[in-house]
C-alpha cells in the first residue's frame, strides 16, 4: 500500500513496515541490527505542528515471504515524516499482541499527541477527505462566502464539534474582506454539489 493512494486511515495508530532508502535509512540508526534491515517497522500518529508521522519502533527483514523482527531501542526516539514514504510499498502489519507487548513503552508516550474525542471523531469522517491535507490531516479548505464576493477557499484547522457543524481556526487571511482574519474561530458545514464533489464552506453573511 502507498500512502498517496491509500490517505492516512491505513497509517493513523497503526503498525506499518516502511522500506529502508536512502529518505529512511538514517532513521534506523542505532538500533539493533540495522544494518540488515530492508524494512523498518513504524508505529504511526499525529503530530498537529508537524503532520502525519511515523515513530520508529525497530528493523525487520523481509526475505522470501518471510519478517525477522530486530529488537528495538527504548533509549532512541526516532521518527519518519510521511512524506518521506508517501509514494513507497509500505505494508499494514497485524499485530497478535506482540509488537504491542515488546514496544508499549514507546507506544505510551504517544498519547501526548492524542487529540480531544471531538477532533478524533472527525478523523472517522470520510465526506471530509476530499477537503483534508494530505498531511495535515486535520486541515481542511473551508470555502468563505459572503454576498458581493467571490468564494474563497482557505485552510482551517479542525478544533472541535459544534451542533449540526464543526468549528475551526483560520490558517491563513483571507484576501477578500469577509470580516474574519487568520487565527478566528468560524463554524463551517460540508455539503454536497451538484457533480458529486463535496466540500466544506461557512456562509459569513449568516455568521
Amino acid at each position: 500500500m502507498k500512502y498517496s493512494e491509500t490517505g492516512f486511515r491505513q497509517f493513523y495508530k497503526q503498525f506499518v513496515a516502511v522500506p529502508v532508502t536512502e529518505r529512511t535509512k538514517q532513521a534506523l540508526e542505532g538500533f539493533p541490527g540495522y544494518e540488515d534491515a530492508n524494512y523498518i517497522v513504524t508505529y504511526g500518529y499525529y503530530d498537529r505542528d508537524a503532520g502525519l508521522t511515523l515513530e520508529v519502533l525497530c528493523g525487520a527483514r523481509f526475505l522470501n515471504g518471510k519478517v525477522q523482527y530486530a529488537i528495538g531501542n527504548d533509549s532512541i526516539s526516532s521518527t519518519i515524516r510521511i512524506n518521506n514514504v508517501e509514494d513507497d510499498e509500505c505494508y499494514l502489519i497485524k499485530d497478535d499482541g506482540t509488537l504491542s507487548k515488546e514496544h508499549m513503552k514507546k507506544i505510551e508516550k504517544l498519547s501526548a499527541y492524542d487529540a480531544s474525542q471531538d477532533i478524533e471523531n472527525t478523523r472517522t469522517m470520510p465526506f471530509l477527505d476530499a477537503s483534508r491535507d494530505k498531511v495535515f490531516i486535520d486541515d481542511v479548505l473551508v470555502y468563505l462566502m459572503k454576498d458581493g464576493l467571490k468564494n474563497e477557499g482557505c485552510y482551517t484547522r479542525i478544533t472541535g464539534l459544534g451542533e449540526h457543524c464543526l468549528v475551526g481556526e483560520l490558517l491563513n487571511e483571507p484576501a477578500q474582506n469577509f470580516g474574519c482574519h487568520k487565527g478566528d474561530k468560524i463554524s463551517f458545514f460540508v455539503t454536497e454539489k451538484e457533480d458529486k464533489s463535496v466540500i466544506c464552506f461557512t456562509d459569513m453573511d449568516e455568521t
